[in-house]
């Protein structure tokens, strides 16, 4: 798992180009059915769809690959513990399901939230049979060793340590006319109140903030490792211990879990 921002920028372009490449495909097969078989020019306007996002995904491409040539990093030098920072950046990889990177400010990777059943043949299957999959996610640590694991089911969250034993289990419910979760650990309750643009979660629990992600806050002097600035930053309030990370973690996989499909 030992990546940089600038191997992610790496990666999100050649996914970018392979996705463009292959939405060529249906339109070539088209455009040969159209003029040798049917000889109707009505087929073409079926490969308008495929050309267009082939379009906009190699734009993507060339965005991150110029991302990636503006980058210079150094070799890193310290290790930082996942559950021990309180500020983080959030990026996700194109995935069948959720495949959430977590990086230090200083461009390295120091974890990953990932489905745990991450096969290769999920990306040819329509979302309503995507869905009958068991939803458990896994939390990783820099050297990709298991820190817990979430099973999402229903109303409710199952958080699960490294060794597989469940510690907790939180029950939710959403608000559609506050746009705010509720979260209930116990007698712990947790809102998460989300901004109308989607871009802004408020964690709160006794009236006062401990843990906010959001986007377009990035400091000036990251800008020079994470060129998007619009990349999220997941931020901890200072006394919060490692479990309560976890469960925020957790949280945050139940809001984005459908994040860059």
């Amino acid at each position: 798992m030992d990546m940089n921002i600038q191997e992610y920028y790496q990666k999100a372009a050649a996914s970018s180009l392979n996705a463009s490449l292959a939405s060529l495909i249906p339109p070539f097969f088209l455009a040969v059915y159209g003029i040798t078989i049917v000889q109707n020019g009505k087929v073409m306007i079926i490969m308008i769809p495929f050309l267009i996002y082939s379009f906009i995904c190699y734009q993507f491409y060339l965005i991150n690959d110029k991302r990636t040539k503006e980058i210079f990093m150094q070799e890193a030098v310290e290790n930082h513990r996942l559950l021990d920072e309180n500020q983080v950046l959030i990026t996700f990889l194109p995935a069948p399901t959720l495949k959430m990177l977590i990086f230090h400010s200083n461009g390295q990777q120091i974890g990953e939230i990932r489905d745990m059943n991450f096969w290769t043949f999920r990306w040819f299957l329509p979302y309503f049979i995507d869905g009958l999959f068991k939803k458990r996610y896994g939390i990783y640590d820099q050297a990709n060793h298991l820190v817990g694991s979430f099973i999402l089911k229903n109303k409710e969250i199952k958080i699960l340590d490294s060794d597989l034993n469940t510690v907790s289990t939180i029950h939710y419910n959403y608000s559609k006319s506050k746009s705010v979760y509720v979260f209930e650990k116990g007698n712990k309750r947790i809102q998460v109140k989300q901004s109308s643009s989607f871009t802004d979660y408020q964690f709160i629990h006794s009236n006062s903030v401990f843990g906010r992600f959001r986007k377009g806050w990035m400091p000036l002097e990251w800008g020079n490792r994470f060129k998007d600035p619009n990349t999220p930053i997941f931020t901890f309030e200072q006394s919060l211990s490692s479990k309560d990370k976890l469960l925020m973690y957790a949280i945050l996989t139940k809001l984005l879990r459908c994040s860059n499909h």
